[in-house]
């Protein structure tokens, strides 16, 4: 499956993106592709949105207000865009500053799109 060559696309495509990953529901990294960050800290960021997602979705499924489609954490000098796939999967993308939100969104959308088209589509690509 071309998980690298989308997640590759994806930092080129995305100015000031350091580090993509796609990520099933436990937080277990499926593959990553990285310009500037270490694959392990990938790997744990992954971890730790796999663990805020569940408890985010908990917490709007307890309130009925719905499910997360789309998550956007800042802090100081990283940007964190995730993006929800089907079967709790995840795509994220790490971007420096200035994260332009719309943009960001239409690049992970799109990635978001090719790998559900190559994983859920159920014709295998």
């Amino acid at each position: 499956m071309p998980f690298q060559y989308i997640l590759a696309n994806l930092l080129a495509d995305l100015e000031g993106a350091v580090g993509a990953l796609f990520f099933d529901e436990s937080g277990e990294t499926v593959d990553l592709a990285s310009s500037e960050l270490a694959p392990d800290d990938l790997r744990v960021l992954g971890a730790y949105l796999g663990i805020s997602l569940r408890q985010l979705r908990r917490a709007l499924d307890d309130t009925g207000a719905g499910v997360p489609h789309m998550l956007h954490v800042e802090r100081s000098g990283l940007h964190v865009h995730a993006i929800t796939l089907p079967e709790g999967y995840t795509l994220a993308v790490v971007q420096r500053p200035p994260a332009l939100a719309a943009r960001v969104r239409r690049g992970l959308e799109a990635a978001a799109a090719q790998i559900t088209r190559e994983v859920f589509s159920g014709d295998g690509g």
